[in-house]
This record gives C-alpha cells, structure tokens and sequence, in this order.
C-alpha cells in the first residue's frame, strides 16, 4: 500500500529587477553565499531567495511541525486501546474537523515561501514573478504528463519493493496507510476526512514548500544532487512515520527531479495527489470487504 506523504524557460535576470552587479536580500543584508544574480538553475530558473533565508524558512518552518508531531504520537492512545466503533454522527463530525484541522496544519507550509519569494521579493519583481518562482507557473503538457507517468511509475516500483522488503525479513514495519487501513472499520469518516486531506490538500501545501522553495533555495549554496537529497530527507522526516521513511525519501527524490526537469511544481503536484489518492482507494477498499 502507497505511503502518505503531493519546462516553461528560464527567465531573464530583468524579470526579477536585478542587475548583474547587485545582490538584494530582503531578509539578510550583506549575505554573499548568493550566486550572481544572472544565475540560472537549469528549468528551475532563477531563484530570488538566498540559501540563507532557505534555511531559516525551512527551520522556523519544519522543527515546530517536528516537534508537535512528536509530541502527538507520543501523547496518543495506543490504537489497540480504542476498539470500539464510533457513533455514526460522532464519526461524521470527526471526519469534517479532521478535514479541516488537516487543511489548517497544512497551511504552515505555505508561510515561508509566501512570505519570503512573494511579500518580501526583491524590488521591481512582481507578485506574479515571485510565484513563478516557486515553480506556480505553467509547463509544456506532453513533456509534464511524461514525467508525471515516469514519476509514478518509479514511486510505485519503489513501495512494492519495499513492501516486499519488510515481508521477507519480516520487519516490524506499519506505514501510516497501514494504520489508517486498521482504523477504518472503527471511523470509517473521519478516516475519509484524513484521506481528503491527503488528495486535495497536502499535495498542493507540500510541493509548494519542499519542491518549490526549500529544493529550489537548497540550489544557491549546492549542486543539484544533494539539493535533491536534503530535500528529499527533510520531506521524509517531516512526516513523522518510521514505517514509511523509506518510501517517502524516495518520492521526495522523484518528485523533485521533476521539479529540476520541468521547473513546475504542478506536475509534482499531480503526482503527489495520485499517489495518496492510490493508498486512500486501498483504504476505502477495506471499507466495502
């Protein structure tokens, strides 16, 4: 069962209203470990932010989002100690808030980036050009729907194999999707509420802060490999779920690629949705057994 986690041409330097000769840093004056502005970063294009304030966003951003998930999974109830099901209206409103809490948690991840590549973009640059930073900006369909299916494809190769890993050593392994499948015959709406969470909100709320600020930004202090892979770790851990760490590493790998490939966030975007909407119609599957 899937894990939970969701090329348009580089612009001129002028978009940005800078100048070969001046770096700007709205938050760190005086930073040098900002490339030349004239700089590109293959389809992803320029990226306005500077490494430093890349890594205070993602910081100020993922360790208070580490911290409460901890302290949530350790606080909990064990899952065998709640066997009784949910009275249906309670299980219907508890789906709805958990939509909604879900919707509002997830929105942490759009603060930085918003706040860092659009209300504090370098002067002369547009709201518009901030966004397109971000990777909120249009690729060529054929190419974009290619890497989609290649994207998918490797995500998927990659879970079965992994699920074929834990069978065989017999490792004592649950994903996130596997709990939420065990949970489903007990709340079977507020499973669905967290499932609609995962489509239609993650996706988007997720690729815009790793892919699009946190794996772009990575790109003004290193090469694009490690910047794959930081960003790919960090999306990982962010997750707080051991059992699916190594699957998630793996598609915040992909997915950025994509990103590199496409310089759009929007085709990791449909992947990311995809997938959790793979692991949500295994688990609505349980429902109807």
């Amino acid at each position: 069962m899937p894990a939970f986690d969701s090329a348009s041409p580089a612009p001129d330097s002028s978009q940005f209203g800078v100048s070969s000769g001046h770096e700007y840093d709205p938050l760190f004056a005086g930073s040098t470990d900002a490339p030349p502005p004239d700089r590109h970063f293959g389809r992803v294009g320029q990226v306005p932010w500077t490494l430093s304030q890349t890594i205070v966003g993602t910081a100020v951003t993922l360790v208070p989002w580490v911290t409460v998930l901890v302290a949530t999974q350790l606080t909990a109830p064990p899952s065998a100690a709640n066997t009784k099901p949910l009275a249906r209206n309670v299980d219907i409103a508890s789906g709805i808030i958990f939509f909604i809490f879900t919707a509002v948690v997830e929105s942490a991840f759009l603060v930085a980036p918003l706040y860092i590549a659009v209300a504090r973009r370098p002067p002369g640059m547009t709201r518009r050009q901030g966004l397109y930073a971000l990777g909120l900006r249009p690729t060529p369909l054929v190419a974009a729907l290619g890497w989609v299916v290649v994207g998918l494809a490797m995500i998927v190769a990659a879970t079965l194999l992994y699920q074929w890993v834990i069978q065989v050593l017999h490792l004592p392994l649950q994903t996130n999707a596997d709990a939420l499948a065990k949970r489903a015959k007990l709340e079977p709406f507020t499973v669905l509420g967290a499932l609609a969470g995962a489509v239609l909100v993650a996706p988007i709320c997720e690729e815009i802060f790793f892919r699009g600020f946190a794996f772009a930004g990575f790109l003004r202090g290193m090469s694009v490999w490690p910047a794959v892979t930081l960003s790919a770790l960090l999306f990982g851990i962010s997750h707080g779920d051991i059992g699916s760490l190594a699957p998630l590493i793996v598609f915040g790998a992909v997915v950025a690629i994509v990103r590199w490939r496409t310089g759009s966030i929007w085709p990791g975007v449909v992947i990311h949705a995809t997938n959790n909407l793979i692991a949500a119609l295994a688990i609505v599957a349980v429902l109807t057994q």
